[in-house]
């Protein structure tokens, strides 16, 4: 090798020292211990790529549809509530036939107007006319004409059930108005009536607004004749059945029959139903001396024809009295002297006391004052609409309402239901007046027992509370606490 070739075998091996990688050698400390192999480290992995999970699709709550018209095909109309599913309250209700317009929810609910809604269910797509004829619908401001089909029905102060009773009207009262958007007419001043209880044609049976006078007689066994046009007013007399009068029909149905006097007419028929008289513009069909005898177990005797008069006597069951009949039914023996046709009977009921010519009070104690008290209160209701669940005279009463209100006039509590009042009384087998009358066990009715056979009650929709005989199926009577 000469010496050129040697200086280059040199500046070769120097360049590729410079180059070459530096390899750091691991740590003692790292070091695998002796005797064992050492395994060649793994490659590190790149990370496993994620797949993105896709973000949930929200779907947009689903807009109203196009406005759609139906009509009820329910028999019995269908309720209206605050909002689309049965567990929404009940607002209102249409009967069958009536036309809604509206827009129908996801879950086929029509939305018929502010927390208004009907299940589309009870409907069926309308195309024409109206099939039934019944009322209501979309909130039109044009105005209708509608008569009162149900006997009689509720007036409140708001278009829905919630509100309160104003007042009422008869079967044929006439009425006009614009329709809400959720079925109800807006007859003006704040006064609402349900569609469901109106018809587009007149049925007939009964008195509406007008000024043409028209004759009617007394239907219930004793009426209230009031000093307004409404249950609110108080009553300035009474009328006994067959009393004949005449005036003019309020808006609301009542007979404005003059000096301020007004009968609800619901509690006044067309027809002569005979059975009395005495009262209003006819005098009684004997207006000269009568005889009656006493029906209650004990009869006050007053000294004025109302119970407003002080008690001066009283009289026992089969007691015989003569006297004249007053204008409200109360029976005249003498100057100071005065007996209500209510404790009164045209045929001896017998088990009593004797004659006395009806001059001087029988020598009998003094009735249960509290019981006196539950027949005179019981007789100021006659008239009272029925209205299931109805708890007092503003709203109506159904039997065991108008029997709890009575007797808590009085100052005794009685419970709500006509079984819960049979189960709170102790059972008797010898009524006597202001006791309860029970039908069925457990009791489905109940009414207050007024001696000879007749009671206060109210029986059912259409049929005012009224004096009454009992009728079939009495299942037994029954005391209240604190009566005696």
């Amino acid at each position: 090798m000469t010496l050129s070739t040697r200086r280059l075998s040199r500046t070769m091996i120097a360049v590729t020292a410079a180059t070459a990688p530096v390899v750091s050698l691991a740590p003692a400390a790292h070091a695998a211990p002796s005797g064992t192999p050492q395994l060649p480290q793994q490659p590190l992995l790149p990370a496993t790529p994620t797949t993105p999970v896709a973000t949930p699709r929200v779907l947009p709550t689903p807009a109203p549809t196009s406005t759609v018209t139906m009509t009820v095909n329910a028999a019995a109309g269908v309720n209206a509530r605050s909002g689309p599913s049965t567990s929404y309250g009940i607002v209102g209700g249409y009967r069958n036939g009536a036309k809604l317009t509206g827009t129908l929810t996801s879950n086929n609910w029509l939305k018929v107007g502010n927390n208004t809604f009907v299940a589309a269910w009870n409907l069926t797509r309308s195309s024409g006319s109206n099939p039934g004829g019944g009322g209501g619908g979309g909130g039109s401001a044009e105005r209708v004409t509608q008569w009162m089909e149900a006997s009689v029905g509720n007036v409140r102060s708001g278009p829905g059930l919630g509100n309160p009773v104003v007042t009422t009207m008869r079967k044929g009262t006439k009425v006009t108005g614009t329709w809400t958007s959720n079925g109800w007419l807006n007859i003006g001043g704040g006064k609402y009536i349900a569609g469901s209880i109106l018809t587009g044609t007149n049925p007939g049976g009964g008195g509406g607004g007008g000024s043409q006078r028209v004759t009617q007689w007394m239907e219930a066994s004793i009426g209230n004749v009031r000093s307004g046009p409404g249950l609110g007013h108080p009553v300035v007399t009474t009328m006994r059945k067959g009393t004949k009068v005449t005036g003019t029909w309020t808006s609301n149905g009542w007979l404005n029959i003059g000096g301020g006097k007004y009968i609800a007419g619901s509690i006044l028929t067309g027809t002569n139903p005979g059975g009395g008289g005495g009262g209003g513009e006819q005098p009684d069909p004997a207006p000269n001396e009568v005889t009656r005898w006493v029906s209650a177990a004990s009869a006050n005797v007053r000294s004025g024809p109302s119970t407003s008069y002080s008690v001066v006597g009283s009289m026992s069951r089969g007691t015989e009295v003569t006297g004249t009949l007053t204008s409200n039914g109360w029976l005249k023996m003498s100057g100071s002297q005065y007996m209500a046709g209510s404790v009164l009977t045209a045929s001896n009921p017998g088990g009593g006391g004797g004659g006395g010519g009806g001059a001087e009070p029988a020598p009998a104690p003094a009735p249960s004052t509290t019981r006196q008290e539950i027949l005179d209160t019981a007789a100021q209701y006659i008239g009272t609409p029925y209205k299931w669940g109805g708890n007092s005279p503003q709203e109506g009463f159904d039997c065991s309402g108008y029997t709890k209100y009575v007797f808590a006039e009085v100052g005794l509590t009685l419970p709500r239901t006509a079984a819960m009042q049979q189960a709170a009384t102790t059972p008797v087998s010898n009524p006597q007046p202001g006791d309860l009358v029970f039908h069925g066990s457990p009791a489905y009715h109940v009414g207050i027992y007024a001696g000879d056979g007749m009671m206060y009650d109210t029986g059912r929709p259409g049929v005012p509370t009224q004096y009454r005989a009992i009728f079939s199926g009495v299942s037994g009577y029954g005391r209240v606490d604190g009566v005696g």
